[in-house]
């Protein structure tokens, strides 16, 4: 018997959602220590927006939300204005490392920078909060529908 798609994608989000904590939790200490060559940050920035294309990709094409929403079609308008901020989150992630004017001084570019990354990690996190709380709905409605 093969594995359920919608499990496998599940599993894969997981690994995504992890691979992701360990480069944003990267990401933030060289940040908070202002260590090694602002280059590196950009260039594990450039990363992030790498993988959360992935990620996002994952989610919609996948399969992620579409098992779900078929067992709670009233969810469909929630889901989709999630998955509309995906194209901005991306952009936004991409342009974190870049951002600071080319004259900021060394010491601003780490604290404008990690400003943004602050911002931007606390938005991802809240996106995350809610696709998660989203899945959990529709599971809990179908649970409670088979009672």
């Amino acid at each position: 018997m093969s594995p359920d798609p919608s499990e496998l994608t599940f599993h894969k989000i997981q690994e995504q959602h992890r691979r992701l904590a360990d480069l944003l939790k990267r990401i933030e200490t060289l940040l908070e220590r202002r260590s090694g060559p602002p280059q590196e940050v950009v260039q594990l920035l450039g990363q992030l927006g790498d993988q959360l294309v992935k990620h996002f990709e994952t989610e919609e094409t996948g399969g992620y939300f579409t098992e779900a929403l078929l067992h709670a079609p009233q969810l469909v308008a929630r889901a989709n204005a999630l998955m509309l901020q995906h194209p901005k989150m991306t952009q936004r992630s991409r342009e974190l490392g870049g951002a600071a004017d080319p004259e900021t001084s060394p010491e601003a570019w780490w604290e404008q920078t990690r400003e943004r990354f602050a911002a931007f990690r606390a938005e991802l996190h809240e996106h995350e909060r809610a696709e998660d709380g989203l899945i959990q709905e529709v599971y809990m409605r179908d649970i409670g529908s088979h009672d």
